[in-house]
């Protein structure tokens, strides 16, 4: 009868660590889709984000070599414009 006890005491134990594993698991989960969800880096860099589309959009939609390959040009350096402000915030919150 005791064992029947202790066994029971055990599996409610069990059961409440897995739903707390599970509870932080799920947490981990949500945090991690919040900063894939592209709508978080459009709001934050809206400039940035219009150089990339439009940059993209000259180079695909070009008829000749050398418009597209000025249009890849804005695309790195929209990239480039985007890096170097994540560096640049990167270091003002380092000096704060």
């Amino acid at each position: 009868m005791a064992d029947d006890l202790d066994t029971k005491d055990e599996i409610a134990e069990a059961t409440q660590d897995l739903r707390d594993a599970l509870h932080e698991v799920n947490g981990r989960v949500e945090e991690t889709v919040a900063k894939l969800r592209p709508g978080g880096g459009i709001r934050k860099h809206p400039l940035t984000t219009a150089w990339v589309a439009g940059a993209l959009g000259f180079a695909l939609g070009a008829e000749s070599a050398e418009v597209g390959l000025i249009g890849l040009v804005l695309l790195g350096g929209a990239i480039l414009l985007s890096h170097g402000r994540k560096i640049s915030n990167s270091d003002e919150i380092k000096r704060a």
